[in-house]
């Protein structure tokens, strides 16, 4: 049994109450959750996403202006980061970066989210980060087997150096075993859903971790307009094939176009950092920037109008299923899925089960 599960989820059901009193009365909380875009250069060609259409950020964070930020008091609370782009491991300094966050935040597990375009360079990065004693967890992009990734992504050959890395990650956990974590993450849309049950096969053969994200439009993504997620009989059966969670019962309401609202802790207890030094509250309110890293500090920004301003617009929100906004958020408010355990007791007898269980989430 997971003690340590057990305990960390006990304390924050004690302190769901007082996170709940103080995003009621507009108090700030302390962020413990980060999701910083280390690049917005992207080598893939993904027809969700055209973030690759994009011109990149000419003068991305530097690992000095990154060390700076992550020295201020306002995130001394932070348990968890999530590297990700574009495609994180284009930085040259991305080893630099992992060991900034690592002395920044030394008891906080790191994930490198990537594309897979590039299998030597992050197993490179994931080797260096595991021998300097950072706890890694590693989402590759899956979206079909064979060419149906490469048809969804833009690029011949991905799926071939998706699995290769998987292959090689997979070694490095027999060397490393809990301190690594490996994901396949699929996005469920339109173009995808013929190809759930080939890579959910191949993800449980593989023995890793199965990821079904949400399709969601956003100017973060810059494909808004691009509805490739409809909401019919087919879609549904997909998302009630998946395993019993929160996530889930919330995606099943929102394709039967019932409400999802939820008490959101974007711009309480996590945010983004992007990597030209904004800070915004999520993905879904990219376009929504409160201050820049460079011009204030961190715990300036926090407290700031525009801070403050954003947080009403969070409130007013009816909800996504970005799965770790929605994780982040249901840690901070931990009621939530304590009373979803009491009516599904099984799901949460799985979980204390697990050696390894993710850190960004209950």
């Amino acid at each position: 049994m997971n003690i340590e599960y057990l305990q960390r989820n006990l304390q924050k059901i004690i302190l769901s109450p007082k996170n709940l009193f103080f995003r009621a009365i507009n108090r700030t909380l302390k962020p413990r959750w980060l999701w910083f875009g280390v690049t917005d250069r992207c080598n893939s060609r993904c027809k969700h996403c055209d973030i690759w259409k994009q011109k990149p950020i000419e003068k991305p964070l530097t690992p000095r202006e990154i060390e700076k930020a992550f020295s201020d008091p306002l995130f001394k609370d932070i348990e968890y980061v999530i590297n990700s782009g574009g495609e994180a491991v284009l930085r040259s300094d991305l080893e630099e970066i992992l060991l900034i966050e690592h002395k920044a935040f030394p008891k906080a597990r790191l994930q490198l989210s990537t594309n897979g375009l590039l299998p030597d360079r992050v197993i490179n990065v994931a080797q260096f980060a595991l021998d300097h004693g950072i706890n890694l967890d590693v989402g590759v992009s899956l979206d079909g087997i064979g060419e149906q990734h490469d048809f969804v992504r833009g690029v011949k050959g991905n799926f071939e150096k998706a699995d290769k890395l998987l292959h090689e990650l997979l070694m490095l956990k027999e060397q490393y075993k809990e301190r690594l974590d490996i994901t396949i993450g699929f996005t469920l849309s339109n173009l995808t859903l013929p190809f759930l049950n080939g890579v959910r096969e191949y993800a449980r053969k593989l023995n890793v971790n199965f990821s079904v994200q949400w399709y969601n439009e956003s100017s973060y993504y810059e494909n808004v307009g691009k509805s490739l997620c409809a909401k019919n009989e087919k879609m549904l059966e997909a998302v009630q094939s998946l395993p019993t969670t929160i996530l889930r019962k919330m995606w099943i309401k929102w394709l039967k176009g019932k409400s999802i609202k939820f008490p959101c802790f974007a711009m309480y207890t996590f945010c983004v950092l992007k990597c030209d030094g904004n800070i915004s509250p999520c993905l879904s309110l990219w376009h929504v920037n409160v201050g820049n890293v460079r011009e204030k500090s961190p715990t300036e920004i926090w407290n700031s109008l525009k801070a403050k301003e954003a947080r009403k617009i969070v409130k007013n929100c009816q909800g996504c299923l970005n799965s770790w906004g929605t994780g982040w958020s249901f840690s901070s408010y931990a009621l939530i899925p304590l009373f979803f355990y009491l009516k599904h007791p099984f799901v949460l007898f799985q979980k204390i089960s697990k050696k390894n269980i993710r850190a960004d989430g209950l």
